[in-house]
């Protein structure tokens, strides 16, 4: 039966893995503290600037645990909660859970010559909000969402008569005026590097609609996910499942 490690045990053990990782990438040919190293990763890796003020906070305790020790033993025993955020977070930037593990589905688009009519049925049959739109040859053209839809409706109220137009769903998209953002990302993307994105696009001033995920992240291959915006509640929940409040 293996020996159970003790919290100080389990703490260093994440904390080493998660140094090494930031040493690895840093590939610097002379000693960085670990505070350094903190900084550094902070400045060119969002997923690291996300959690900087933990993992300083993780490196003193660090010091507490390895230099506050009598006759050896260690004095400083980490609480549960301290360990699991450490091993939590070290996890999430050094093995985290990929896109592929929990989004890829069957995707549902259509084609920009198909008919407005047709689309829209199958759009409140499904009641989906939003629907890709690609050419034959499987190159993306848009987003079609049921807020272009109802603009696109309001405009033309004088004419469509209480009946939808007799459009391609390509003309819809023509004229549609705002900017309906679609990011491609790979299958083999991070989780935490999802709501990275959606966060980017905010700080920037943009509305982030969706991420499809294709094959490499091409926006000329098949889809094989999307993560909305209704995506995020369940995806920081698994980022700050054993943060502290």
């Amino acid at each position: 039966m293996s020996q159970v490690k003790s919290n100080a045990e389990r703490f260093l053990i994440a904390f080493t893995t998660l140094e090494n990782e930031m040493n690895r990438r840093i590939k610097s040919d002379r000693y960085v503290s670990y505070s350094e190293l903190v900084r550094r990763m902070s400045k060119i890796d969002r997923n690291y600037q996300r959690f900087q003020k933990h993992l300083e906070e993780f490196g003193d305790l660090r010091n507490a645990i390895v230099h506050d020790r009598i006759d050896g033993e260690v004095i400083a025993e980490p609480h549960l909660k301290f360990v699991e955020m450490m091993e939590h977070i070290t996890k999430l930037l050094t093995a985290p859970e990929r896109v592929n593990d929990h989004y890829l589905r069957q995707v549902h688009l259509c084609f920009e010559e198909d008919k407005l009519s047709d689309v829209v049925d199958w759009l409140v049959g499904k009641h989906h909000s939003k629907l890709p739109v690609y050419t034959r040859g499987m190159h993306f053209v848009g987003l079609l969402t049921t807020d272009a839809l109802s603009e696109y409706l309001v405009q033309n109220i004088s004419t469509i008569q209480g009946k939808l137009p007799d459009i391609q769903v390509g003309e819809l998209l023509s004229k549609d005026k705002k900017q309906r953002t679609v990011k491609f990302i790979p299958a083999h993307s991070s989780i935490i590097s999802v709501v990275t994105e959606f966060e980017r696009s905010l700080s920037s001033g943009q509305r982030l609609n969706a991420l499809i995920i294709t094959q490499d992240g091409a926006s000329n291959q098949k889809p094989l996910g999307i993560i909305s915006v209704s995506d995020l509640p369940s995806i920081y929940e698994k980022l700050n499942s054993h943060l502290l409040r």
